[in-house]
């Protein structure tokens, strides 16, 4: 979602890891936000997959000169539950997108802006598929990209403060089965601070609600135009980076 003018909403998104949490220092945190009397919007969860590209697979152009791949290249998929059906994807922390794979005449009368609309199925602009673009990544593209690591984010709660210009998102982070850390998630929506330095935006909320320290990133892809779909996935790029 673009930065703007007047007030419509602005949407700036941040994500931070507590990589040494313990059990008593979640549940502080957790008691904490429950004594600022917070809406409750119940759980929710993710799947952050990594790809890299297979070194053996070389563009046509470079096929004569090049054995190998001559760069690495990353690929990184995002799934919160919240997204239904819909997978964000974001290629070498530069380039981001949103696939789905349900049509929206599936989802009866529960609407999904992110749904692929019913003409795109009528008219043949889509696979037909069920499978997710995860999914088709890792089965149906493997001589392009070798899956690396698949890290989950699962016991998530969401606090909703501020009448609704707080949202604060937890998960326990684990690899391999593996807890590696606490998540805290925070959207913040104020179009007052379009112009004001994100740090400093941060800082106040983390000192508010007081916020564990750990790895902090509150990257965007292009700050002229906020994505917030986009500007996760590249969050969670970095702060995932085990």
């Amino acid at each position: 979602m673009g930065a703007s003018t007047s007030d419509e909403p602005v949407y700036r998104f941040s994500v931070l890891l507590v990589h040494r949490a313990t059990p008593g220092t979640i549940t502080q945190f957790h008691d904490y936000l429950s004594n600022r009397l917070p809406t409750l919007k119940g759980n929710w969860d993710f799947t952050f997959k990594i790809f890299r590209n297979n070194t053996y697979s070389v563009a046509p152009e470079l096929a004569e000169t090049h054995e190998t791949a001559p760069e690495s290249q990353f690929l990184y998929t995002f799934s919160p539950s919240y997204l239904n059906y819909s997978c964000v994807t974001l290629i070498n922390k530069k380039t981001a997108t949103v696939f789905s794979h349900v049509v929206q005449e599936e989802l009866g009368s529960a609407h999904n802006d992110l749904a692929i609309p019913n003409d795109h199925l009528h008219r043949g602009a889509t696979s037909g598929l069920n499978d997710s673009f995860d999914y088709l990544v890792s089965k149906r593209m493997q001589s392009m990209w070798t899956p690396r690591q698949t890290i989950k984010g699962d016991g998530g709660q969401i606090y909703e403060l501020e009448n609704g210009n707080v949202l604060i998102r937890t998960a326990n982070v684990s690899l391999h089965g593996n807890f590696r850390g606490f998540l805290i998630q925070i959207e913040h929506n104020d179009a007052k601070s379009v112009e004001a330095d994100p740090k400093v935006i941060i800082e106040d909320i983390m000192t508010k609600y007081d916020i564990p320290t750990g790895n902090l990133c509150y990257k965007v892809l292009n700050p002229s135009k906020l994505d917030a779909c986009g500007d996760l996935a590249l969050q969670y790029s970095e702060i995932l980076n085990f």
